[in-house]
């Protein structure tokens, strides 16, 4: 009797010790933070598969992409497995290059690329959420604020131009 009652405590703690260590390793595989830190970890191996990545894309002399660069070579098998493997949906080439131009020069170095790439993995968190809705209020606010002086300015202006325009005599 007692080794059957044991080899079924043992049985019970076996499976909820692998669910709890299942969990625990799904956990750690999607942890975005695990993943950001571990590609800043390997930051020099990442920046020579973009050096790749950019000499695929005729970037091999300035090492800057641009525009008309990235949008041409967005759909090479190569640019593609790149942005896979990295979890990035690039659907939208102009939007997504414009996210990347960080300094809005019109072209994307290595660096700006890695940082780029880095800042648009994984799925948007409350503070990303946050940042939209507080930029959106403060813009919201201003072009009321502008929108309100500008009327002003409008009436000011047509009123100056109605005082001094010539009387029409017959």
């Amino acid at each position: 009797m007692i080794p059957e009652v044991s080899f079924t405590y043992f049985a019970v703690l076996n499976v909820v010790t692998g669910v709890f260590c299942q969990s625990a390793i799904d956990s750690a595989q999607n942890d975005h933070a695990n993943i950001v830190h571990a590609m800043l970890a390997n930051k020099e191996a990442h920046i020579d598969k973009i050096r790749s990545l950019f000499s695929q894309l005729g970037a091999d002399k300035t090492g800057v992409i641009t525009y008309a660069m990235f949008e041409e070579g967005i759909n090479s098998p190569a640019t593609c497995e790149y942005f896979e493997s990295l979890g990035l949906d690039v659907w939208d080439a102009w939007s997504f290059f414009k996210l990347l131009d960080l300094d809005k020069g019109g072209a994307v170095e290595i660096e700006e690329f890695f940082k780029g790439c880095l800042r648009l993995r994984g799925q948007a968190r409350g503070v990303d959420v946050g940042k939209i809705l507080h930029d959106q209020t403060w813009l919201i606010k201003n072009t009321g604020h502008f929108q309100a002086y500008m009327e002003v300015k409008m009436k000011q202006l047509t009123e100056m131009t109605r005082r001094s325009r010539p009387t029409i005599q017959q």
